[in-house]
C-alpha cells in the first residue's frame, strides 16, 4: 500500500459525495501533496485510524462552505442559528461518512487487516500543524467554485 492510498480513495469519493449527495459543484481535478506543514481553514475535523493502519485523516474547509454543505444537507426550514450550529458538524459527519466508504477498497482491508476509526474531532479557527520528525504528512487540495477543501493524512 501506497501511504496516500488512503488519500486517493477519500478525494475520488469526496468528489463524489459533493456532486451527489450535497448538488455542489466540485472539480474533478486534484493532487497529493507531500508536505511538511498543513494550514488548515476555518473548521477541521480529523479522525486517528488505529489496528493494521496508523495515523489521522483530517478534512479542512472555511465557514462559508461548511454553511452551503449544511444548507445542500438539511431539507426543510432552518433557521440561520441553527445552520451555524450544524455547521461543523457537518463537516464531521461528511468526513465520517466519506472515510466510512472507502475503508473496505484500502489494500491494507483487502489482504485481511482491520482499521478502527476514531470519533471525529473538530477544531474551530485556522490551525497549524508540522510533520514530525521521521513521519509522513499528505495533503490534497479540492476545489469548489472560489472554496477549497483540505484533505490530509499524517502518521
Amino acid at each position: 500500500m501506497h501511504n496516500n492510498e488512503i488519500l486517493v480513495k477519500l478525494a475520488e469519493r469526496t468528489i463524489t459525495y459533493f456532486k451527489t449527495d450535497l448538488s455542489l459543484p466540485i472539480e474533478d481535478g486534484y493532487e497529493i501533496l507531500d508536505v511538511n506543514k498543513i494550514n488548515y481553514l476555518d473548521i477541521t475535523t480529523l479522525i486517528s485510524l488505529s489496528n493494521d493502519m496508523i495515523g489521522t485523516v483530517g478534512m479542512s474547509v472555511s465557514k462559508e462552505l461548511s454553511i452551503e454543505m449544511v444548507k445542500n444537507f438539511v431539507y426543510g426550514d432552518i433557521s440561520d442559528e441553527d445552520i451555524e450550529e450544524l455547521s461543523s458538524e457537518n463537516v464531521a459527519e461528511t468526513l465520517n461518512i466519506t472515510l466510512g466508504n472507502i475503508l473496505k477498497e484500502l489494500t491494507i482491508i483487502k489482504e485481511g487487516g482491520s482499521v478502527n476509526i476514531s470519533t471525529p474531532y473538530t477544531m474551530h479557527n485556522s490551525v497549524n500543524i508540522t510533520k514530525k520528525r521521521g513521519g509522513s504528512m499528505y495533503l490534497c487540495r479540492l476545489k469548489l467554485k472560489e472554496e477549497g477543501i483540505l484533505l490530509s493524512y499524517f502518521m
